[in-house]
């Protein structure tokens, strides 16, 4: 669900996404500093929106945090350096203070990627998201690949994920599972793929309009330099 027009709505969609995509590179290849500076603006973003913008975030990152867990015993027991705890012998089955250091920060920029995911999603439309896309992906023209397929698709993506996700809602509520019983979500899954392909192959065609954007504000395009001239900073100046 979108939140309410403030500020970021002065802001065209297709710059939203470009930040996005520089916020993101910086944060899965940054140091310390730069992770600092974009978990401060992250908070800032949620601050900033409202509350709105934070519904679903900690359900989201509560469904991963196996997938972080795993993220992190990779990195701290797999990592070469010296072990966690000084002076204990043959202590090659305990993490590494590298590993533990580098899995910690992994997972902050995991946490951070998502966390940026969900403000885009929760402040750009769907209608806005697929004309930015449509917009950004005119170079795929020059490999001879069709840009409005391209939007068409995800404009269909997104339109069958809310009744997705409403369809597994009420298998799982209808068939009673509690948290935990893996064979009981294994067999309602199997139960959801096979409907969601009858589904599919029952949904009759229909007609995709799609708004093309407009060229963003020349002085907007300051953004994403900005973006970027501060995390090249942060990298500089916090990690010297």
């Amino acid at each position: 669900m979108n939140v309410e027009a403030g500020w970021y709505s002065n802001v065209h969609p297709v710059l939203r996404i470009i930040c996005f995509i520089i916020f993101s590179l910086f944060v899965a290849l940054g140091n310390v500093g730069q992770l600092s500076v974009a978990a401060c603006f992250v908070v800032m973003l949620f601050i900033t929106t409202g509350r709105q913008a934070c519904i679903g975030l900690w359900p989201m990152l509560r469904r991963m945090r196996w997938f972080f867990l795993s993220i992190f015993i990779v990195y701290a027991w797999l990592t070469p350096g010296e072990s966690l705890l000084f002076g204990v012998d043959n202590a090659r089955w305990l993490p590494t203070n590298a590993g533990v250091l580098e899995g910690l920060r992994r997972l902050l920029a995991l946490v951070l990627i998502i966390a940026a995911v969900h403000w885009l999603l929760s402040v750009t439309k769907r209608d806005q998201l697929v004309s930015a896309l449509y917009w950004l992906a005119a170079p795929i023209q020059l490999f001879g690949f069709s840009r409005q397929r391209f939007a068409v698709r995800v404009a269909l993506i997104l339109s069958r994920v809310v009744e997705v996700q409403e369809l597994v809602g009420q298998k799982v509520q209808q068939a009673g599972v509690n948290k935990g019983d893996i064979k009981a979500y294994a067999a309602v899954t199997a139960a959801l793929t096979e409907e969601v392909i009858v589904l599919a192959e029952q949904s009759l065609c229909q007609q995709i309009e799609i708004d093309v954007a407009n060229r963003p504000p020349v002085w907007q395009w300051t953004l994403p330099l900005l973006l970027t001239a501060t995390m090249l900073l942060a990298g500089g100046l916090l990690s010297a």
